[in-house]
């Protein structure tokens, strides 16, 4: 607590009567001999967050929280603040420890009065910090319009934004990129000169000057020991030309959240993907745990997971033992034990595939200790014991490297992950008892505008003299099957006349044929696709209760055949379109493959949209419009021609 005080003492002095720091705005501090040890200072970082710095608590309360409320004083009419992981499990203990809490869902600062460490069971306030009436949480600031009269190079931006003491953002910039020597810039005075200094920005790679930006929204980092109020002014300055651009001025008295750094808390962390995701852990021998804390640029749903290798010998997602994360569609954490048993997608009814522990008689070893999104870094922490008697785990060795595995895809509608989108490229080892280095800060990149086109897929409108052909192949990444058919798929689909999922159109009355290369060897599901068309857009028949089926109607059986497989190495959201994608893919089939055959026949009575998919896996086909005349028409169109006809016998 004596280095926390010292550094307060500083920052006070340094900022005359401001109680903006690196941390945030000051609080307070809990008061000197609180009950249970209890110490440290409470920073805002933002209306919602706060930093508590040097924080001790000596954990021997039955019921302790963080605590909230808006009563006079400490009392038990408040809310459980959740701690530093994202839980509201009764606090253990801490010594001279730095914690960032964010404040439950629907609460700000303002309205507590106090934060309390309240210990519920005897109802005792064991320290707490008074929240002031007129407090005013640190907060982004516009500093507005950025565009010179008349305008040169074609700049100007709708905003630029302080977002914390390090960082601006620029909304919708434009540029022409023609400028010689163009930076974006700072100066100490209101209006930029050639005292001013050069700023990064997120894409730069050393040195570049400005490129073109055409209503970009554009982040700028100021150097670490640097600050928004060193400087009056920012925008876009030619060094060659000695020219402005474009500026906004800073204000000397903004009050705006710190800049808070992504970087890993565990012991140890192991780069898995650079700029995407990293692995940390913390080994508690004497306890036989480990705890594992996974970071990653990853959307909501999106999961990751890691584990040991399903080989000795190399990296092997095959019989892996893997934990799963993601937050869900509530910003709750989540986390899962996982055996890859199969190459396939989870079936519930038997536990084969890429299936939870709990689906193939073993146990979920892996406890959730809290997890958040910050700054676009999802950040997720589980402790599991270093060896487990649940034959579907392996045993995390700390006197030898050991091959892991890793992956990070979607989770699908039922809840379970689909085939990765991005995996291990070749053999990964971790020795998990040697210490490892720390990470690199994880930052996201900024955000699009949030809206993926799917390819543009030419639809087939099918000939009854003519069969169409259904292939196995990938299912194409952001752009391919999951934005066609709107929902995630397992990361392989059907190619019908080798376009991916297109939408079909047949008429009633008429008799269809396809041949299907779907694979037909059951003892192999990953491999075993067969093919019918259903009501359910979903699919996957097999893997239903009998529930479910009851609410499914099939109108044409399923067949099988031998199977074909586009097969390809490159990432599918390298490409704009289908076919420079397809162009990439080769069409596997075994020597004299045949073809099952499905012929169907499209009775009256089928509904305008069915759909073809799988029967033994879900989420792998789409759409067939079905036009023509419905029975219910036809009998209309009879009974008027009987009528007709009875009105022309009359006369």
């Amino acid at each position: 607590m004596g280095r926390e005080f010292i550094f307060l003492a500083f920052s006070l002095f340094a900022l005359g009567s401001a109680t903006v720091t690196e941390f945030g705005k000051l609080l307070g501090q809990f008061p000197a001999n609180s009950d249970h040890d209890v110490a440290g200072t409470i920073y805002v970082v933002d209306e919602t967050t706060i930093w508590v710095r040097g924080f001790s608590y000596d954990g021997a309360a039955p019921d302790a929280f963080f605590y909230g409320g808006d009563t006079p004083n400490p009392s038990e009419n408040g809310v459980i603040i959740p701690d530093e992981l994202g839980t509201t499990m009764k606090l253990g203990m801490y010594d001279d420890q730095n914690l960032i809490l964010t404040l439950p869902t629907g609460k700000t600062i303002t309205d507590f009065k106090w934060i309390s460490i309240w210990c519920r069971l005897v109802g005792a306030n064991f320290g707490h910090v008074d929240v002031p009436s007129d407090f005013a949480a640190p907060a982004m600031v516009s500093l507005g319009e950025l565009m010179l009269n008349p305008i040169v190079h074609g700049t100007r931006a709708d905003d630029v934004i302080v977002l914390n003491t390090r960082q601006f953002k620029f909304i919708n910039l434009e540029y022409d990129g023609r400028g010689p020597a163009a930076y974006f810039w700072v100066d100490q005075g209101t209006n930029p000169s050639t005292s001013g200094k050069r700023v990064p920005h997120e894409d730069d790679r050393g040195g570049d000057r400005l490129p073109m930006y055409d209503g970009a929204t554009v982040i700028v980092t100021l150097p670490e020991g640097e600050t928004v109020t060193d400087y009056g002014n920012i925008g876009l300055w030619c060094e060659a030309a000695r020219q402005n651009f474009g500026h906004v001025v800073i204000p000397s008295d903004l009050v705006v959240p710190p800049y808070m750094s992504n970087t890993v808390g565990s012991d140890n962390c192991k780069v898995l993907v650079e700029d995407k995701f990293h692995i940390g852990w913390t080994v508690d021998e004497a306890n036989d745990k480990i705890t594992l804390e996974f970071i990653g640029v990853v959307d909501i749903r999106e999961y990751m997971a890691f584990g040991i290798s399903g080989s000795d010998s190399g990296t092997s997602m095959f019989n892996s033992d893997v934990t799963v994360v993601f937050i869900d569609s509530d910003n709750r954490p989540k986390s899962a034990d996982y055996f890859l048993n199969a190459y396939s997608q989870c079936t519930v009814n038997n536990g084969v595939g890429a299936c939870p522990d709990i689906l193939q008689g073993g146990t979920d070893d892996v406890v959730l200790q809290g997890g958040f999104i910050r700054n676009g870094v999802t950040r997720i922490t589980v402790e599991r014991p270093l060896n487990t008697s649940d034959t579907n785990d392996k045993d995390i060795p700390l006197d030898a490297s050991t091959f892991i595995s890793w992956g990070i895809g979607d989770i699908n509608p039922t809840g379970h992950v689909s085939k990765h989108d991005i995996r291990a490229d070749g053999n990964v080892e971790v020795n998990f008892g040697t210490p490892s280095s720390k990470c690199p800060n994880l930052v996201a990149p900024r955000p699009g505008d949030g809206n993926i086109e799917a390819w543009e897929i030419e639809p087939l409108v099918l000939s009854p003299d003519e069969a169409v052909t259904a292939h196995i192949g990938p299912s194409g990444g952001a752009q391919g099957y999951k934005a066609i058919a709107d929902q995630v798929g397992w990361g392989i689909a059907w190619y019908i006349n080798g376009q991916l999922v297109p939408e079909i159109t047949v008429k009633r009355n008429y008799t269809y044929t396809f041949n299907i290369y779907g694979g037909n060897d059951d003892s192999q599901l990953a491999t075993y696709h067969p093919f019918y068309i259903t009501s359910d857009k979903d699919g996957g028949f097999a893997q239903k209760t009998d529930q479910e089926k009851m609410g499914e109607t099939i109108y044409a059986e399923p067949v099988v055949g031998d199977l074909c497989e586009y097969e390809g190495s490159s990432n599918p959201d390298a490409f704009d379109n289908f076919e420079d994608f397809k162009a990439s893919l080769t069409l596997v089939c075994p020597d004299s493959s045949s073809p099952g055959t499905l012929t169907w026949f499209v009775e009256l009575d089928t509904p305008d949209v069915v759909y073809y998919q799988c029967y033994q896996h879900r989420y792998f086909g789409w759409k067939i419009n079905v036009s023509g005349a419905t029975s219910a028409v036809c009998q209309l169109s009879l009974i008027v021609f009987l009528a007709s006809l009875a009105i022309f016998n009359l006369f």
